[in-house]
């Protein structure tokens, strides 16, 4: 059966399917849709073209012409059916036959092979496809397009557009082509493959009591894995090795798959040597970045965020999501920052590497003394560096800013800041980005050669050269 998620997207665009069918198919008009309903126990070879207000309905088997329909002299096979307006969609319903339905219209089609093994070729519109039960081919071409592969072993492929693609059960093979596509294989061993564009991997694929063992290939263009409906923990990594999913699942995430979205419990996602962008979920998850400039992203849950080498953007929880825990978060070599941007409480944030004393009230982050640079948030922060050569951004809010040892760039944002140099040559910006003037207090410190960039607003302390 397809699955939930399938189902919920895709049947509404069937409902016109025949319950039972007639012996001999039926071509009519409806207000500016053309729809043919084949008839039951009959092997069907249609195709739809259209001429103006006109489209023709082309079988191997009789065609009955129905309500806005005509016969065509001399061949039964064959009926045209004319809107009073011009044409917007057709529908092509076939049975229990082996079937093949082909759209030349240049319209939109919505098509339902229905038992046995079919073939449905959409055309240069948006076409919603299913395939029913057997062993389909389905090829979308133009258009986004929605399709449902339906039970059996499926091969589908999308075409131009940003389609919507489903194999539901069986071992499908998924092919999302040119666009930015979803696609889901269901129940089964599926070769899901997204194409040139930013594609979505398994949105569809449930956490089913058999495991599966699905290939996921990304192609060109920023790709993702998704486990997020999945209720188990998850293990995933894009390192062409089938040991993803849940345990015994052998799923195989290609290397060309840039994004990795965990399920609902505690997740481990590893990066690989090029960027990665691992997303956590719910659950308490672990996530190495290992090498490459890494995005890590916690969400909810209390989780551990390794960046590994590379220059690494670290975020423990999504404020935005109503509810923060206490994560550690630490850089590893190279570059990395740590972001509460979002965060609408005030947060405190400081690069000492102590246990349990970062973010907002209660919220008990621990930031690593790895970690050279912070993002602040929405609120009245305190922010504070550490030796290394620190860029501290306050973003909105009153922020107090302090830089500590090393040559520092630091950057209230907006909101009336207070930032404080302290030791190391540092630049410290009092500009506010959202064009205002809000007086800000920069304070170079006694140590260092300072560079202030005021507004006529600020107040300046120890400031050796001003921009």
């Amino acid at each position: 059966m397809p699955t939930v998620v399938g189902v919920a997207l895709l049947a509404s665009a069937f409902l016109g399917s025949p319950a039972q069918a007639a012996a001999t198919g039926v071509a009519s008009v409806s207000g500016t849709k053309v729809i043919y309903k084949a008839g039951k126990a009959k092997q069907n070879k249609v195709v739809v073209t259209r001429s103006g207000n006109t489209i023709t309905v082309d079988d191997r088997v009789a065609v009955k012409a129905g309500a806005g329909c005509k016969k065509v002299s001399g061949d039964k096979t064959k009926v045209r059916c004319t809107t009073s307006k011009a044409p917007t969609r057709v529908g092509v319903y076939t049975y229990d036959r082996v079937d093949s339905i082909v759209n030349k219209t240049g319209l939109g089609m919505t098509a339902d092979g229905g038992s046995a093994n079919d073939s449905i070729t959409g055309g240069p519109r948006g076409d919603t496809l299913r395939g029913g039960t057997g062993k389909d081919k389905i090829w979308g071409l133009a258009g986004s397009d929605t399709i449902d592969g339906g039970e059996g072993n499926d091969w589908i492929k999308g075409g131009d557009g940003h389609d919507h693609l489903e194999g539901s059960d069986g071992n499908d093979v998924v092919y999302g082509d040119n666009g930015d596509d979803s696609l889901g294989g269901g129940i089964g061993n599926d070769r899901l493959s997204g194409g040139a564009g930013n594609d979505i991997l398994g949105w569809a694929d449930g956490d089913y009591s058999e495991p599966d063992n699905d290939v996921f290939s990304g192609g060109p263009g920023n790709d993702e894995v998704n486990y997020f409906i999945y209720e188990h923990a998850v293990k995933a990594d894009a390192d062409g090795v089938a040991d993803d999913g849940k345990a015994s699942e052998k799923d195989n995430i290609k290397p060309d798959v840039e994004r990795i979205q965990g399920g609902q419990k505690n997740d481990r996602l590893y990066g690989t040597s090029r960027a990665d962008t691992l997303v956590g979920g719910p659950g308490n998850d672990t996530i190495y970045g290992y090498g490459g400039n890494d995005v890590l992203v916690g969400e909810l849950g209390a989780d551990v965020l390794d960046g590994g080498a590379g220059n690494d953007e670290l975020a423990g929880d999504d404020a935005t999501m109503g509810a923060v825990s206490a994560d550690v978060m630490r850089g590893g070599a190279g570059r990395d920052r740590v972001w509460y941007s979002g965060y609408t409480k005030p947060v405190t944030v400081d690069l000492d590497g102590a246990a349990r004393d970062d973010g907002q009230a209660g919220e008990k982050d621990t930031v690593g003394a790895d970690v050279e640079d912070i993002l602040g948030g929405n609120g009245n922060d305190r922010l504070t560096g550490n030796a290394a050569a620190n860029v501290i951004w306050g973003d909105y809010g009153n922020d107090v800013i302090r830089g500590g040892a090393g040559n520092d760039e630091l950057d209230g944002s907006d909101g009336r800041d207070t930032v404080y140099g302290e030791a190391g040559d540092d630049d410290l910006d009092g500009r506010d980005w959202d064009s205002s003037d809000e007086p800000d207090h920069l304070d170079g410190g006694s140590a260092g050669n300072d560079l202030c960039r005021p507004r006529p607003s600020d107040t300046l302390v120890s400031c050796e050269r001003t921009a």
